[in-house]
């Protein structure tokens, strides 16, 4: 069983890949990346992948035949081989896959901790992929050295249900996964002013059919404040997040700026959009001039 000890503060890698239509491979892209974050980052306690990350996404015309072909139980064979690589590097291992359950197809986030334990399962529940079957509206959260840590993917965060529930809980932490083509950060900014808490991300990046995955990852700060991102390009940030509790003040004081906060960065948001679109008006009458 994993011990729980708070340490000052918690080193994790957010890491974005492309994935293989075959798990196998992905596997193996996702063995590489591990070792070169730990060999390069040897304080690097938790490693978060993507949503689904084992294969593609969608595949043009049979996504549900493909995600049920490439479905295991958990446990299975690729949460045993990310067991097996936790173990064996002392880390914390989050990752998406097509889980098995019966006759459903879940989209699931996993974790495994240190000791090559399954530690949590989390079951994507706001679904827009018809492929997949609807999970329980739960909040997973599990402890992670005495962070309170909470696991969601990508659509989930739209539940305003859970947004409390996160904030109810005083969660440190939030690990969220996604499958999402968008680049602008303004999101990411809005929803961990919500949380309250620490938020990274992990995505996919490459061309899939007529897609074209853009990467885009980010780390928030408890005030939703963009610490560090990347897009268009695979990539692993790293980022030691402290670990020391707030106090009931302090998180009272947050919360308070929250209205403020997030009226300022939807109207820069709103702004941007504006300016976006008469650049682009003027832009075409100058060529058609």
């Amino acid at each position: 069983m994993t011990q729980t000890h708070r340490t000052p503060s918690l080193t994790l890698a957010s890491a974005t890949i492309t994935p293989s239509l075959e798990p196998s491979a992905t596997r193996e892209r996702m063995r590489a990346v591990i070792e070169s974050t730990v060999a390069d980052h040897p304080d690097v306690r938790l490693i978060l992948f993507g949503e689904a990350i084992l294969g593609w996404f969608v595949k043009k015309g049979e996504t549900r035949e493909y995600h049920e072909s490439i479905a295991e139980p958990i446990p299975g064979p690729s949460t045993q081989f990310l067991a097996d690589l936790a173990r064996k590097h002392g880390v914390y291992i989050a990752f998406g896959m097509s889980e098995k359950a019966g006759e459903a197809l879940h989209n699931s986030q996993v974790l495994v901790s240190p000791e090559g334990e399954l530690i949590a399962v989390h079951r994507k529940f706001w679904i827009f992929n018809p492929a997949f079957t609807a999970g329980d509206r739960v909040l997973t959260t599990v402890d992670i050295d005495g962070v309170k840590v909470a696991l969601l993917i990508c659509a989930d965060v739209r539940s305003i249900r859970i947004l409390r529930e996160i904030r109810k809980r005083n969660v440190d932490l939030v690990l969220a996964a996604l499958a999402d083509y968008g680049t602008d950060v303004a999101m990411s900014r809005i929803i961990g002013t919500f949380f309250d808490a620490w938020a990274v991300t992990a995505n996919r990046y490459g061309a899939e059919d007529s897609i074209q995955w853009q990467g885009l990852t980010t780390i928030t700060d408890r005030l939703g404040r963009l610490v560090q991102s990347s897009v268009k390009r695979e990539c692993v940030l790293v980022q030691k997040i402290p670990t020391g509790s707030s106090s009931t003040w302090m998180r009272g004081a947050r919360r308070t700026l929250v209205p403020f906060r997030t009226t300022g960065l939807i109207a820069a948001m709103i702004i941007r959009s504006v300016w976006s679109h008469i650049a682009r008006l003027v832009s075409r009458r100058k060529s058609a001039a």
